[in-house]
């Protein structure tokens, strides 16, 4: 067995529940029974952790394929606020980074009185 680091999936919600669930991508998603849902494919990718080709509890980042933005998937979910998706979605991965430089330790002295 091969550890994957992508492969094609798709996240489906419903609409209102401010949350996607990943699936493989030939499971079925009962979005009849459910209303109005979201349904995004594309590729997952994980950088860090190798994952089984049928799981969907995976960490990582979402690209859609229709307009290629980024998601943030963690354990297969996506939370997203249910009154505007489009807040969760990035056009670019490194958006969702941020780096802290620490160059350090700096010690403030008293200034000496002399006599």
């Amino acid at each position: 067995m091969n550890d994957l680091y992508q492969k094609r999936a798709k996240l489906v919600g419903h609409v209102d529940s401010g949350l996607l669930w990943l699936l493989n991508m030939h499971d079925d998603w009962i979005h009849d029974q459910y209303g109005e849902s979201y349904i995004y494919h594309g590729i997952i990718y994980s950088s860090t952790t190798p994952f089984h080709a049928l799981s969907t509890s995976v960490t990582g980042y979402f690209q859609d394929d229709d307009t290629k933005r980024w998601l943030k998937v963690k354990d297969g979910k996506a939370i997203f606020e249910p009154k505007d998706i489009s807040l969760a979605w990035k056009d670019q991965l490194e958006e969702f980074f941020t780096f802290t430089f620490t160059t350090g330790r700096y010690i403030r002295y008293k200034e000496a009185k002399l006599l």
